[in-house]
């Protein structure tokens, strides 16, 4: 194939159009019969400014770009990172600007205002080309992200989102060997994560001292009515994990004030995804996971994906094995360039044993003259002891742009979640520090809901302010059902442990089920001006819930509703830097009733944020810094005349600080780094633990990850990683008597392009990661002196992937 020798840079209009045809005419002419239009290729473009965007298209193609220069004045693109085709190129940095580019009998490109007629040009059909910059949804190339959704709604780049948030994409999770989200977001900002790393019920995790509530593409999973009851995502299913810090109830109605985790579901890519992988840990695990996806025709209006996954194996926790079988696969159908419909579905099944021990504080957090109790001790009985979930789920994801300054979408999804535990568990030591008592606990639930958000998004332009003004309604349905039971056990030998004993079933305590419904109306309004960005948010939201009580056949009812809202404004300096200040409220209801009968109010979160961000403007490197001051109130508390009842004069505070440096330093080395301080305390209770510190909340927490890859001699294609997290001391009960020392671990990460041993390998890779390499014995946390958890150990996982 003859490669092109010419280039030619854009050149503007003048008065004259006939200077535009003589300088484009004869240079095209040539380049026609040398140059492919539709040819692929990787092209780097920062974002900024449009026209200087589009003159280094041009001079990197060699295809000719005219255009106005009074019509480009003043408008900006977001760049390209990535192959396209000569139209994908175009299509892209033209997006959102107003404009298209037109293409001319001699193949040469005019750049004009989309409502513009020319009956002598044909109009480039964009949306099937290839090319593509950062999408919300999609796959991040590096590890630093400039887009995102979950803050607002809309496709809004990092820089002008008013919020602190942490983006954690598919190679990010490659490169450190995450398999669930504790261990993706372990080197995150503002989060406290592994406070039970050892657990296959559900990943603990805080947000600013506060547990956030799990979404999936922007609406909230299914949970039950315990703990137990809960969803858990596979990274593997992800193109990415949000982490969302604040306030968010003006968009998302109601939930913690700590803020909120995305997961980005793998979808319908419109290149070729092809990958298979086998893994095997030191514990005895083995997994097989695929991902396939592409174009179904040639035009590119239906695309596919599968996602699949298996494992089963051996866990840190002795005769506690586990299993998984995950499935995901969506269809993308394009009617139309501004018609897309997405349908996706998730079924996945779990099965094992229980894995997080209830271990007393002698022996894990203080000293035991009987010894050390070792990491993989079970205290049950394995033989009955099981957790098993099951979770699905079905919807669609509906965008029809009717043009650059209107589009709506509908996204609705149905989630269904069956959980079942039985578990022999740990119950504080008798005196002779080795005999330990048990308690059986029983709760088969099951959960589903329905969930619709409805968007409309308008752009226009008052005077000088541009507006980005998305308005929504929500709806969301809910019901679990739960039959918990309580019961003893005979004790057990800690140091020696024979297994086999006589269980009873417990009696059953509770029988509950629970319908929730919330419809929630909102308006968002993103002003820019000049360099500022003001961004606006309301929302009010009717909520209502019944509550059966099937043992003594009594429903009780409670009807909220709540105002919920956001403030936030950023000045976006051309260097990249933008410094932001926000406010923020949230809601979240609360069952239950006073010693009066007087149902509960829901509890309020105010917030007030201040930070800077910083992204290079290859959009690589990202430096972000918050300081926040977040305080709930109506929180439950005891009632000091009727101690057997709760009232809501209750109050936490949250305040603290976090940087975060994530992205691509070199064209080698990529990082992850954070600091967080959280003082998050208790200010207003009737209890012991007014003035405490929130549990399992450190003070201080840091950690750094980095990975470089060896380019040229005898290393080449070899990436070496290596990262350290460190969590300061915590206290495992509300009164602050139960303190967690603090601890440091290692992990470490290594992987290797076999093609460059041979390039008929092409494709092929393999990798070790190794957490807590160092196996450091750890407490992650303890509720009570009779239930201590121990950290996770070290684990090696290796992993052959092959992309084709």
């Amino acid at each position: 194939m003859i490669k092109p020798v010419l280039s030619v840079r854009a050149v503007a209009l003048s008065a004259d159009p006939g200077i535009l045809t003589r300088t484009t005419l004869s240079i095209m002419t040539v380049l026609a019969c040398l140059v492919p239009l539709a040819a692929s290729g990787a092209l780097r473009i920062q974002a900024g400014p449009l026209g200087p965007a589009l003159d280094s298209l041009a001079s990197s193609t060699g295809i000719s770009i005219s255009y106005d220069g009074a019509l480009v004045s003043g408008r900006t693109t977001r760049g390209l990172n990535g192959s396209y085709s000569t139209p994908g190129a175009l299509v892209s940095l033209l997006h959102d600007t107003g404009l298209q580019a037109q293409r001319q009998a001699d193949g040469a490109y005019v750049i004009r205002a989309i409502s513009s007629p020319g009956s002598s040009v044909v109009t480039l059909s964009p949306v099937f080309a290839t090319g593509f910059t950062e999408s919300p949804t999609g796959l991040l190339t590096g590890y630093a992200a400039r887009q995102s959704a979950t803050a607002t709604k809309t496709d809004t780049p990092l820089l002008e989102t008013p919020q602190a948030i942490s983006i954690i994409g598919r190679k990010q999770v490659q490169a450190q060997g995450a398999q669930t989200l504790v261990e993706a977001v372990k080197y995150t900002p503002g989060v406290q994560a592994g406070t039970n790393p050892v657990d296959n019920r559900f990943d603990s995790l805080r947000i600013r001292g506060f547990e956030p509530t799990l979404f999936l593409d922007g609406m909230q999973l299914p949970y039950g009515a315990s703990l137990y009851g809960r969803p858990k995502v596979d990274p593997y299913m992800t193109e990415r994990i949000e982490v969302l810090r604040g306030p968010s109830s003006s968009l998302y109605g109601s939930i913690a004030p700590g803020g909120l985790v995305n997961f980005v579901s793998t979808r319908p890519p419109e290149e070729p995804v092809r990958s298979v992988q086998l893994k095997a840990n030191s514990w005895g695990r083995g997994e097989v996971a695929f991902d396939l996806g592409g174009p179904v025709n040639d035009d590119a209006s239906v695309l596919y994906r599968v996602t699949g996954l298996g494992f089963a194996g051996g866990t840190q926790i002795d005769h506690a094995d586990e299993s998984r079988f995950m499935i995901a696969p969506s269809l993308t159908l394009r009617a139309d360039p501004d018609t897309t419909l997405t349908l996706m579905a998730q079924y996945q099944r779990d099965n094992g044993g229980i894995q997080i021990q209830f271990l007393p504080a002698q022996g894990t957090l203080t000293h035991n003259p009987n010894g050390d109790i070792r990491y993989g001790k079970n205290v049950g009985e394995p033989d009955i002891d099981h957790y098993s979930r099951t979770q699905a789920w079905l919807g669609y994801e509906f965008e029809h742009r009717f043009s650059d300054a209107v589009t709506v979408r509908q996204k609705l999804r149905y989630a269904w979640l069956d959980t079942n535990l039985f578990a022999v568990a740990g119950a504080g030591l008798q005196p002779d520090l080795h005999t330990l008592n048990r308690q059986t606990l029983s709760a088969p639930e099951r959960a589903q809901n329905v969930t619709m958000d409805n968007q409309l998004e308008t752009k226009f332009q008052t005077g000088a302010l541009k507006h980005t003004l998305l308005t929504g309604l929500d709806f969301r349905w809910g019901s679990s059902r739960i039959d918990l039971g309580f019961g003893s056990a005979p004790p057990i030998d800690l140091y020696d442990p024979q297994y086999g004993a006589e269980i009873v079933d417990p009696a059953v305590a509770v029988r509950t089920t629970q319908y929730q419904t919330q419809l929630g109306l909102y308006a968002q309004d993103q002003i820019a001006w000049n360099k500022w960005r003001l961004t606006l948010g309301a929302r009010h939201d009717w909520v209502r819930t019944s509550t059966l009580n099937r043992i003594a056949d009594t429903t009780s009812r409670q009807h909220e509703h709540a105002f919920s809202g956001r403030a936030g404004l950023n000045f976006v300096f051309d260097s990249g830097i933008s410094p932001y200040v926000a406010w923020a409220h949230s809601f979240q209801p609360t069952i239950g009733t006073d010693v009066d009968g007087t149902p509960f109010k829901p509890t309020t979160g105010n917030q007030y944020e201040v930070g800077v961000k910083y992204q290079t403007d290859d959009g690589d490197l990202a430096l972000n810094a918050a300081l926040f001051s977040l305080e709930q109130k109506n929180s439950l508390t005891v009632d000091a005349e009727h101690p057997q009842f709760q009232t809501q004069s209750g109050r936490l505070r949250s305040r603290g600080l976090e940087l975060e440096a994530i992205g691509r330093v070199t064209d080698n080395l990529n990082v992850s780094a954070a600091y967080t301080y959280t003082d998050a305390r208790v200010t207003e209770s009737n209890g012991t633990d007014e003035g405490k510190r929130v549990i399992v909340t450190p003070r201080h927490q840091a950690s750094a990850w980095a990975d470089y890859t060896f380019a040229g001699g005898a290393l080449n294609k070899l990436t070496a990683g290596a990262g350290v997290r460190y969590f300061g001391k915590t206290y495992g009960n509300a009164a602050n008597t139960v303190r967690i020392p603090s601890n440091t671990l290692v992990d470490v990460g290594l992987g290797y392009d076999m093609s460059a041993v041979n390039s008929r390998l092409k494709g092929l890779r393999v990798s070790l990661s190794v957490n807590n390499v160092f196996n450091r014995r750890y407490v992650a946390t303890c509720t009570s002196l009779a239930a201590c958890y121990l950290g996770s150990g070290r684990v090696a996982m290796a992993t052959l992937r092959y992309d084709w």
